[in-house]
């Protein structure tokens, strides 16, 4: 008998080579039949659910989006009780937890080596995962623990600050560069209400920026 042909996993395979190929070559370097080879399937199953690699690329984003949601939600909820000053804190921390449990991974430890991905992440980071961030910073202004007059653009600029100027993949740094960098981007934030990155976060954040681009031999470069 034949094997039953699982649509989904095939999607599944089609975006998980995707994504590290995209990663590690660039968009414009990873062709239909790289995908294919990759994945050990034909060109004809990758066009039967995808016509481009525009909706490929669609599609990976989307579904990184879904799980940073799903994360957030989860976390959300775990922090109700808290006043919004703690429920940013404890989300940051849970972030950076969750990014060292994962680290070893292939879209970690391969990230942003796409300018596709860098443009992507970017305006995912304003116009998706701030509303987020703001929402709870808005929750400390109305509580009294954050204090400002523009939670959105915080959100926003925080956002696009630790997420990407201060990846050494995106603007390449030695250690001491990036430490100067998480440590300007803290005092930004208190200086504006936001006091929420705490040195035991910021030191956790260097060191694992540190083990993935020592990995790879990034920083410095």
């Amino acid at each position: 008998m034949t094997k039953k042909y699982n649509s989904q996993a095939t999607i599944e395979n089609i975006l998980s080579v995707s994504a590290k190929l995209f990663l590690e070559r660039g968009f414009d370097k990873t062709s239909m039949q790289n995908i294919a080879e990759t994945a050990g399937i034909s060109k004809g199953a990758i066009y039967h659910h995808f016509q481009s690699k525009d909706e490929i690329i669609k599609a990976v984003t989307d579904k990184q989006a879904q799980a940073v949601e799903a994360a957030m939600d989860i976390w959300l909820r775990e922090t109700d009780s808290f006043n919004g000053k703690e429920k940013l804190q404890a989300i940051l921390e849970k972030n950076l937890d969750s990014q060292n449990a994962h680290y070893l991974d292939d879209l970690m430890s391969a990230r942003m080596k796409s300018a596709e991905f860098v443009l992507t992440y970017m305006q995912d980071c304003v116009n998706k995962d701030a509303f987020f961030i703001s929402e709870i910073i808005k929750q400390g202004v109305a509580d009294g623990s954050l204090i400002t007059e523009f939670p959105d653009e915080c959100a926003e600029v925080f956002l696009l600050l630790m997420n990407i100027w201060c990846d050494p993949a995106v603007f390449n740094c030695d250690s001491e560069k990036l430490s100067q960098r998480l440590g300007l981007l803290q005092h930004m934030m208190k200086s504006i209400g936001i006091d929420v990155l705490s040195d035991k976060l910021l030191q956790g954040t260097l060191e694992l920026l540190q083990k993935i681009y020592l990995r790879e031999n990034k920083i410095g470069e």
